[in-house]
């Protein structure tokens, strides 16, 4: 069956009234601790890193509502084979879980029933690998949220640890020792593994221990801009975002005239990006997406039709257009997208062609 175009872009909430709580709770809670009655090694023969198993017997199937560390196996197995998105792992076999194995039941033409008998436990294994001890406690250093190489993004990064006292250099957007230093120690504060990287479970503790800057504390101008786009006809009047599928660009415009032109990127094949004019009808600069079964950042999201928002995107500034989104219009620098969502509002129109 074909996705409708308001079920394509990657998103972590679909409802306006839902989605800040929604993001907000799954960003507060803590790290959760592997107990010490749980200090375990994944059974089975399969090391780190490598494929299909040895027999690994289940004492008993895992359904929901069980308690065990068991289910920690489990659900980072989950999330390595891409069908659970979450970043910190515990022991309850709850309903994000049961979804989790209801789809790789479904896609690995097993008995859809929610629960985790051996059959669908040989079947997991082979698609992950065994655990790490750091993955089961939850202190595994992961991915950068968003790259260090994004000076706007270092420089939002600078002022959040100068909050909270543990950066007093420069807030310039250059990964220095200083900054790498203070990295370390708010790893280190809210009990993680010292390390430089400000991975999502790192950078979701200091997001809420910390505000925002706006773009004006961080930068003397508005980003500067050397492209040009041919505008279609109804982005001549008012605030509207300018998108042009075929140019591959973006442009903010107002009146008429244009404020800034960016390279844009949309779906990629088998997908496909809506055109039409568009209202914003919600914005949230913290989105995480969830839909894909992994944890996807988009930040400073600008949601103009369903799921379907201008975002920065990493995957965009590491990959070019090599690769693509799910029906999103997604830009690669993290300064223009943190300025150009400080310029709109709920309401303002987006225009796609």
């Amino acid at each position: 069956m074909r996705a409708k175009p308001h079920q394509l872009c990657l998103l972590a909430a679909i409802a306006a009234a839902a989605l800040a709580p929604a993001a907000c709770q799954a960003r507060s809670a803590p790290p959760t601790p592997l107990p010490a009655s749980a200090t375990m090694k994944a059974p089975g023969a399969d090391r780190p890193g490598e494929g299909a198993p040895a027999a690994d017997a289940l004492a008993s199937d895992l359904r929901f509502g069980v308690r065990s560390p068991r289910v920690r196996e489990l659900q980072v197995r989950l999330r390595l084979a891409k069908y659970l998105a979450v970043y910190d792992v515990d022991d309850r076999f709850g309903m994000l879980t049961r979804e989790a194995v209801l789809k790789l039941q479904r896609e690995g033409g097993l008995r859809v029933t929610g629960v985790v008998d051996q059959a669908t436990w040989d079947a997991l294994r082979a698609r992950s690998r065994r655990p790490t001890e750091a993955e089961l406690g939850n202190v595994d250093v992961g991915d950068w949220f968003v790259g260090h190489a994004q000076p706007g993004y270092t420089m939002e990064l600078q002022h959040r640890l100068r909050q909270i006292d543990l950066y007093q250099g420069a807030v310039n957007g250059r990964f220095d020792a200083a900054t790498r230093g203070a990295v370390e120690s708010w790893r280190k504060r809210v009990g993680l593994p010292a390390s430089e990287v400000m991975d999502e479970r790192t950078w979701a503790q200091l997001i809420t221990r910390t505000r925002n800057p706006r773009y004006a504390e961080l930068f003397e101008a508005p980003p500067a801009s050397t492209l040009t786009q041919e505008l279609d006809p109804r982005c001549a009047r008012g605030k509207v975002v300018c998108i042009s599928k075929q140019q591959r660009k973006m442009s903010y415009v107002v009146d008429g005239k244009v404020q800034f032109t960016r390279e844009a990127r949309f779906a990629r094949p088998g997908w496909e990006s809506p055109e039409g004019e568009f209202r914003i009808w919600f914005m949230n600069a913290d989105t995480v997406s969830k839909i894909f079964g992994e944890r996807t950042p988009m930040p400073y999201a600008i949601f103009y039709q369903g799921n379907v928002a201008i975002h920065y995107s990493q995957d965009f500034a590491d990959k070019g257009y090599d690769s693509g989104s799910h029906g999103c219009s997604q830009l690669r620098d993290y300064q223009v997208a943190k300025w150009l969502y400080e310029q709109v509002k709920v309401g303002d129109r987006v225009v796609v062609y």
